[in-house]
């Protein structure tokens, strides 16, 4: 199956103070981690939103509206792929293994329109796979100005949860004192 993968890095990283995808885990900015991972189980990739700073790491996807959160780079990314179904990966949950890719892609497919990782309790939407079927409805809740991204997919059709026992493997560093516990924890690892 051709899936292309992209990388959320839209944003504004306003509580982070700098640019969260240029922030570095063991000498690799987190734009690198999410463009390798994503590489391992994708045809194509590429970086959805984020600064024309990060266009030596990847092909870059402009976001089609600002202030509209992650809904505009999904519609963006979506809007540019030929592929059927396009895994989505947020550049600041570094620690989602490539095993965690591979299991929502497997369960892509059917009569699912997007396949979301849930881990304790919480579904994370934005770690996910999306077939172009979606599209239309993640349009029409953008154009709406709708822009949570849980209530458009679900709006589209059906889609299915793959549950993960490791909830800290989607928690997302937004602010320096998450980094660092970030990387407090890749330490003890």
């Amino acid at each position: 199956m051709e899936v292309a993968g992209f990388l959320l890095a839209g944003g504004k990283s306003s509580r982070m103070g700098r640019d969260k995808a240029l922030l570095e885990l063991d000498g690799e900015a987190l734009v690198q981690i999410g463009l390798r991972k994503l590489r391992e189980v994708c045809t194509e990739v590429a970086i959805a939103g984020g600064t024309a700073e990060l266009a030596r790491f990847g092909r870059i996807i402009p976001d089609g509206m600002a202030g509209c959160g992650p809904l505009g780079g999904l519609v963006a990314a979506l809007e540019d792929s030929s592929a059927e179904w396009n895994l989505f990966l947020p550049v600041d949950v570094p620690l989602v293994p490539v095993e965690a890719l591979r299991r929502l892609l497997s369960a892509a497919g059917g009569m699912n329109v997007a396949v979301m990782a849930e881990a304790g309790g919480r579904v994370h939407p934005l770690c996910g796979a999306y077939s172009r079927g979606a599209l239309p409805a993640l349009q029409a809740a953008l154009a709406a100005g709708r822009y949570r991204v849980r209530a458009a997919i679900e709006a589209a059709g059906q889609v299915s949860r793959v549950r993960f026992e490791e909830d800290g493997w989607f928690r997302n560093v937004n602010t320096p004192e998450e980094f660092a516990e970030l990387e407090v924890r890749l330490g003890d690892i």
